[in-house]
This record gives structure tokens, sequence and C-alpha cells, in this order.
């Protein structure tokens, strides 16, 4: 009896202890994609409309799922540019019109929320499959547990966004 439940035991420190690595793993994923966002925010040129004045912040916003926690709260004590960096969770899309970069969290309504982005000129991120392809601008990828991108240019520069050969070059893929 005492074997039996020395091996009970056994299992649920494995099964709690598998748990514990993956959500150790998913945040580390997260920490690298926010930082990634921060430096995509570095090498795109937005048009001068879409900042009211010089104070204005660099706004990130989540919309959807945010699977970042603390992560992105991290930058709001960085520059993009001379600007400060603000952080935004927004639950709808009449909330994302000061946004600079949207991350899209896996949402049931992504294609309707690209698609009502359309030409804005806000960076759209995201990580849903074939992102760039349903209308997303940057999209990241994991391969062999390794974030990367992907980048629909045609999508950004549409919407008036310049994004920088040296991000492009960086990329899995541009289209």
């Amino acid at each position: 009896m005492a074997g039996a439940a020395t091996l009970l035991l056994l299992s649920l420190f494995l099964v709690v202890r598998e748990e514990t690595d993956a959500r150790a793993a998913e945040l580390a994923e997260y920490q690298v994609k926010a930082a990634y966002l921060y430096n995509f925010a570095k090498f795109v040129e937005w048009p001068e409309k879409s900042f009211s004045n010089p104070d204005t912040p660099v706004t990130f916003c989540v919309i959807g799922d945010d699977p970042f926690g603390q992560a992105l709260d991290t930058l709001q004590v960085k520059t993009v540019k001379n600007r400060k960096v603000a952080v935004k969770r927004v639950s709808g899309l009449n909330e994302t019109g000061g946004c600079h970069v949207l991350f899209i969290g896996s949402a049931d309504r992504t294609d309707e929320l690209l698609q009502s982005l359309k030409g804005r000129p806000t960076l759209v991120v995201g990580e849903t499959e074939r992102f760039v392809w349903r209308g997303g601008m940057i999209g990241f990828l994991m391969e062999r547990n390794k974030v990367i991108f992907e980048i629909n240019e045609g999508v950004a520069r549409k919407a008036g966004l310049q994004i920088s050969s040296q991000l492009l070059k960086l990329a899995r893929t541009v289209y």
C-alpha cells in the first residue's frame, strides 16, 4: 500500500511539473514575442497623421485572448523613435483607434477583425494559422521551439506603413 501511495504521489508530482514546465515555456515564448513586437515598431514608419502630436505615444494593443501577461507591460518603460510606449488591452474594434501596433490574440473573429482593419495605419500582428494570408501584416510562427515571423508587406504598404528592409530581411517569408 505504501508503494502504491508513493507511486501515486510521484505521478502527481510529474504531472504538476510537466504543467509547470509547459507554462514556463509559454511565458518565455510570450516574453520573446513581446520583445519582437517592440522591435517591429522600431522598424516601421507610420504616416504623420497616425500621431496627433509629438507627445503621442506609440501604443501597443492586444485584442482577443491576451497571452502576454506582464511581458507586454514591461515595454511601457521604453521608447520608440523618441516616443513613449503605451500598452492597452481592448475588447472591441471601436477601441483600437489609437493603436499603432495591434496584436490579435486567438479570437473567433480574426477574419472579421482583419477585414475591419484593412487600410488602417496600424501594424497588425497575430499568431493564428495563415495569419498573413488572411490579411494580417506580421504573423508569428513557431519552428523547432523558436519564434519566427512572416510579413505581408503588400497589406502593410496599402495601409500606409513602411517596413524597413532590415526587418524584411529577418522574416522567414515576405509576401
